[in-house]
């Protein structure tokens, strides 16, 4: 394994590398998370199929040769909304890679706090799939109601239960159910989107291959949280278990600061 940074760290769960400094602000009263008029829909199926994702999977494969692996296990998720549950390693890459999991599904990807104050270009963001997290009961509210409507239109949403970024982190941080409650209520299926980084034959810069895993479904004879719970496991055993297996690349080195 070759090193060519080190990163310094404390806290696991709440450490965060994205080195974005944007305020925090909340989503205007006026946000919606859907669109409803039909020329902002049509606005909407232009700018993610015939421009965001060609672009994204052509900046995934010329920068990282990306490839998604084990497609196979998307078979049976074809007539059916699931959750992508991903690691969190990437700023743009993460949405990049989890937008061309499913080639026909349009895919939606819960976002941080910080995207609300990105107001100028909301719209775009939507246009793309981002679904910004908010403090407000009702943006709250909306959310839920926007993803589980999206799972019954059968497209595919992401979330990284890691939450924080980690630039190209090759194992797997610990993470709560928290975000499990979804699918928990929803009765949906979830998969695991591991992205791992592998040596290039030229260059510094890793490669990734992305390695699927899944799908989980929701025990519904269980108790709720019982029922997060066991998603949550489930996600990040297959998560470890490829990160193990597939990534064998550091491009930064993370040291853990002692007290």
């Amino acid at each position: 394994m070759k090193y060519q940074d080190t990163i310094y760290y404390k806290d696991e769960l709440n450490d965060d590398f994205a080195n974005m400094n944007i305020e925090f602000n909340p989503l205007p009263k006026s946000y919606s998370y859907v669109s409803k008029k039909p020329t902002r829909k049509f606005m909407d199926f232009v700018v993610y199929r015939l421009i965001a994702r060609p672009a994204t999977h052509l900046y995934m494969r010329l920068k990282f040769l990306y490839k998604t692996k084990n497609r196979k296990i998307l078979k049976s998720l074809r007539h059916e909304g699931c959750f992508i549950y991903a690691n969190h390693t990437l700023a743009a890459g993460d949405a990049f890679s989890t937008n061309n999991v499913f080639k026909l599904k349009k895919n939606y990807i819960i976002t941080g706090k910080e995207t609300a104050s990105l107001t100028l270009i909301l719209p775009l963001l939507r246009a793309v799939g981002s679904l910004p997290l908010n403090d407000s009961f009702k943006a709250k509210k909306e959310l839920y109601e926007t993803v589980n409507l999206r799972i019954k239109q059968h497209r595919s949403v992401t979330i990284f239960p890691e939450a924080h970024i980690w630039p190209y982190y090759t194992k797997i941080r610990p993470f709560v159910n928290d975000s499990f409650k979804y699918p928990a209520r929803m009765n949906a299926p979830i998969i695991t989107l591991t992205n791992c980084y592998q040596k290039k034959l030229i260059g510094k810069r890793p490669k990734i291959k992305g390695y699927l895993a899944g799908p989980f479904y929701p025990d519904m004879n269980l108790p709720i949280q019982e029922r997060a719970q066991k998603l949550r496991d489930e996600a990040y055993n297959s998560m470890v278990e490829n990160a193990n297996k597939y990534s064998t690349y550091n491009y930064y080195n993370y040291v853990k600061k002692e007290d």
